[in-house]
């Protein structure tokens, strides 16, 4: 009976190895054609970058990128406590003409996501991030494209 066990169990492992073998290339094939296109036109974007503010109560990521003479941004704010009064803040700014203008300022309590995308005439884009209430933030530093 010990026998029969090790046997019916090394056949379903063998099994179990053989389906992922003859899987694995068909996924491989399939992921590789369905980011041909993104990888090929995301040259120059970031990889995702992760910040914690307000003592890893907020998290911000974000990944940027430039390509045919436009920026492009992608940013995710999480608050993991929602029962302070602490908000997490992102501001976004750009270049335009050799002077920084304030794009918008993003907060939330939960979660939000957002893709922006800039036009040509803007020279750089920059990002500010927060934690706080009121008037009473917490500042991170400026973080530039370039």
């Amino acid at each position: 009976m010990r026998n029969i066990r090790k046997l019916f169990a090394g056949t379903v492992l063998a099994g179990a190895l053989a389906a992922g073998a003859f899987a694995a290339p068909a996924s491989a094939a399939t992921a590789t054609t369905a980011n041909a296109p993104v990888a090929a036109s995301a040259q120059a974007f970031s990889g995702w970058k992760y910040l914690y503010v307000g003592g890893h109560d907020g998290r911000i990521g974000y990944q940027w990128g430039r390509n045919n003479g436009r920026y492009y941004l992608n940013f995710k704010l999480w608050d993991r406590d929602r029962h302070d009064r602490g908000f997490t803040w992102f501001d976004v700014y750009y270049k335009r003409d050799g002077r920084w203008h304030h794009y918008k300022r993003f907060s939330t309590k939960n979660f939000y996501e957002k893709d922006l995308v800039f036009g040509r005439d803007v020279d750089d884009i920059r990002i500010r991030y927060g934690y706080g209430w009121d008037n009473h933030f917490n500042w991170g530093s400026y973080r530039y494209y370039r």
